[in-house]
């Protein structure tokens, strides 16, 4: 009986604290393979809502690539399909039956054409104007609310996607690294914070998943953090395979209940579970 005093003792005592949020590893699960071209940047992955194809893009310039996929990951598109304009952002808005994108700096939003394949041929401005926090901005759709949601320092700010204004009282303050079990202090205040540079600069994620709406990329820990909505605290931990590299500008996405990465050097987005 005293050795499983003493055993029990050892284990009450060595065992580490229950963690306020939950962490989970991320496994490789398909990959979209870029066509051959210039840009070293992934911009975002997007899916058609009708068909289910994966849109995805590289970019910095409208000469760069956009590619269609199925749902295996066969590129299903021609290869020499271009972004047309200057994109950073792209998704499917349900109302229109079409793409739209935010564009870099003050160029505004575009709207894409599609022929009966579903292949952008053309693209006219949305709304012009600086329709974002800063000139690299890469737009996350919030379908439910139809929104359009931005990284703007430790804050995640929404636009309407119906008119391209911007919707102040939706803001949340992001407590970077902060938990439940370890709360910011009282005059903790995101006014004047800047993003962390070991975290992506330019773009977050909005999953959908109650409680761990909103995404970040820490490219230190190689961690996706996933932060509640309804109080701005971190709640997952997803630990990405160290074989990936991160960036801290562009090259993250989520669609489709996958969390994507585009790994420059293989020119391909990497989708992860």
């Amino acid at each position: 009986m005293l050795h499983i005093f003493w055993f029990i003792l050892f284990v009450g005592v060595a065992a580490p604290p229950l963690q306020a949020q939950a962490v989970r590893t991320l496994q490789k699960s398909i990959v979209l393979q870029m066509p051959k071209g210039r840009g070293e940047n992934g911009g975002t992955v997007a899916i058609h809502l009708k068909t289910r194809y994966y849109y995805a893009t590289v970019t910095g310039n409208p000469t760069f690539s956009m590619a269609i996929f199925d749902g295996s990951g066969n590129r299903i598109g021609p290869p020499d399909l271009t972004l047309l304009t200057d994109s950073r952002g792209l998704w499917y808005d349900p109302f229109a039956k079409t793409f739209h994108a935010n564009c870099y700096g003050k160029q505004g939003w575009a709207q894409y054409t599609l022929d009966e394949a579903g292949i952008p041929y053309e693209v006219r401005s949305l709304f012009s104007g600086k329709l974002q926090p800063q000139p690299n901005s890469v737009a996350a759709y919030v379908q439910r609310e139809h929104s359009i949601c931005f990284l703007k320092g430790t804050n995640a700010v929404f636009f309407d996607a119906g008119s391209g204004k911007e919707q102040p009282q939706k803001t949340i303050p992001l407590k970077i690294g902060y938990t439940k079990k370890n709360p910011p202090p009282a005059n903790w205040s995101t006014d004047t914070l800047e993003i962390p540079a070991v975290y992506n600069s330019t773009t977050l994620i909005y999953t959908g998943i109650a409680n761990a709406e909103i995404g970040l990329l820490n490219t230190q820990t190689h961690e996706i953090e996933l932060y509640s909505k309804n109080d701005g605290l971190l709640t997952q931990r997803l630990v990405l395979p160290q074989s990936i590299s991160l960036k801290n500008q562009f090259n993250f996405a989520f669609c489709n209940g996958i969390y994507w990465l585009y790994d420059p050097s293989a020119r391909s987005w990497v989708g992860l579970r």
